[in-house]
């Protein structure tokens, strides 16, 4: 009787997938779910971005694999919550992938056998099961910014999902952004709780996806090129109004969210304001020196 009675209150509070569910519309109400389709791991295990994408892990460049070793990865993968049909779903589009990618074997230089076997290795790994072999629907990566001492870089923001299949339910409006907000959630936090400097200090090349992400997160858009070409850069005040409104905000999307919202702020408000802000001005006087145009010649 207790288990019958928690099952009707979880459908009372769930959001039918119906538009119309017992006569009244809910196709304009904000829907919330009880439970995360996604769980971010930060600091993500190299291997895990090489089952993502094994071009993005540095080898054989020294300085490459320096910069690894600072980098800080992370690997966002659906729960256990979603629907077998996802993951279904899901593993078929990786396999697509997968097959799509991995060179021909007969074009290897190596020889055929060689080519064969990678291939039959990549087929094999793709249809392990998922206790085995987990691969992250989206990644992100925070490292050292090689033109800026004491600054991060924030890229390789990558989601497998498909950006076209919106849905209402998820936090940007499809599972592409809310997989990929996710990655950005984990790194910040990663960061605030390891690093001390954070206004100015994360830059960013955005894309149109990402860049609306960014600025939801308090980023702020640059007032002149760098060397980076950085679009965005951090911004204490700014990311901490725009977190604490999605503390309070009741058309919140899933408790996960909420909660590393919080963490955040909890982070952002043990920051010394004075050096944050002698930091700010170091950043600026370090963008003012570099002249983008310098190495163009008619």
């Amino acid at each position: 009787a207790v288990a019958c009675g928690s099952q009707k209150i979880v459908h009372a509070f769930s959001t039918p997938s119906n538009g119309n569910n017992g006569g009244s519309s809910n196709q304009n109400s904000a829907s919330f779910s009880l439970f995360d389709r996604f769980i971010p791991k930060c600091p993500a295990d190299v291997d895990c971005i090489a089952k993502f994408d094994a071009s993005l892990v540095a080898d054989g460049d020294s300085n490459d694999q320096d910069s690894e070793k600072s980098s800080v990865w992370a690997a966002v993968y659906r729960s256990s919550n979603n629907k077998p049909s996802v993951f279904v779903k899901d593993e078929f589009l990786d396999a697509m992938r997968i097959a799509t990618s991995v060179t021909n074997p007969q074009q290897q230089q190596t020889g055929t056998n060689s080519g064969d076997a990678l291939l039959s290795e990549q087929i094999e790994t793709s249809v392990v099961p998922k206790e085995k072999k987990e691969t992250p629907v989206a990644i992100a990566r925070l490292r050292p910014s090689p033109d800026f001492e004491g600054k991060w870089i924030m890229d390789s923001m990558r989601c497998l999902l498909k950006k076209e299949d919106t849905d209402s339910a998820c936090d940007g409006g499809s599972e592409h952004t809310e997989a990929l907000s996710v990655a950005i959630d984990a790194l910040l936090l990663h960061h605030l709780q390891n690093q001390d400097k954070f206004e100015g200090v994360i830059r960013t090349k955005a894309t149109l996806v990402t860049g609306i992400l960014l600025e939801a997160r308090g980023f702020k858009e640059v007032d002149s090129l760098s060397k980076d070409m950085a679009t965005h850069i951090s911004s204490l005040d700014a990311c901490m109004e725009k977190y604490m409104g999605r503390i309070v905000d009741t058309t919140a999307k899933n408790p996960g969210a909420t909660e590393r919202a919080l963490q955040i702020v909890n982070c952002l408000g043990r920051l010394d304001r004075g050096s944050e802000t002698e930091n700010d001005d170091e950043s600026e006087d370090e963008d003012d020196d570099y002249d983008p145009w310098a190495g163009v010649t008619l």
